[in-house]
């Protein structure tokens, strides 16, 4: 009879722990940094390699303003798909790796 009384006492403090244990609510966790901006290359694929991959672009070398413009007509093709930003990212990205040195 003792042993039950033991026993029963050990098994209801352990749940009474778990309970409280359970209950115990974490401090809420900070929100993730926002992703950073997309570099240039990765846009370029994204944005400009739906239509062509980057081996198109490796063909050839072109100033930054020759970049600047083919960018700004491929903008043109379909609205809102490459912002003002992201062509910006583009052609630095494409005079860095293919422009005229």
């Amino acid at each position: 009879m003792h042993l039950r009384s033991v026993v029963l006492t050990v098994l209801s403090v352990t749940l009474l722990v778990f309970a409280v244990g359970c209950a115990k609510q974490e401090p809420p966790k900070p929100a993730a940094p926002a992703a950073p901006a997309a570099d240039g290359k990765t846009l370029f694929d994204t944005k400009c390699g739906v239509c062509h991959g980057i081996d198109r672009a490796a063909i050839r070398a072109e100033m930054k303003e020759k970049w600047a413009s083919i960018v700004k007509e491929m903008q043109g093709k379909k609205a809102d798909w490459i912002s003002d930003a992201e062509a910006a990212k583009i052609v630095d990205y494409l005079v860095a790796e293919h422009g005229k040195k």
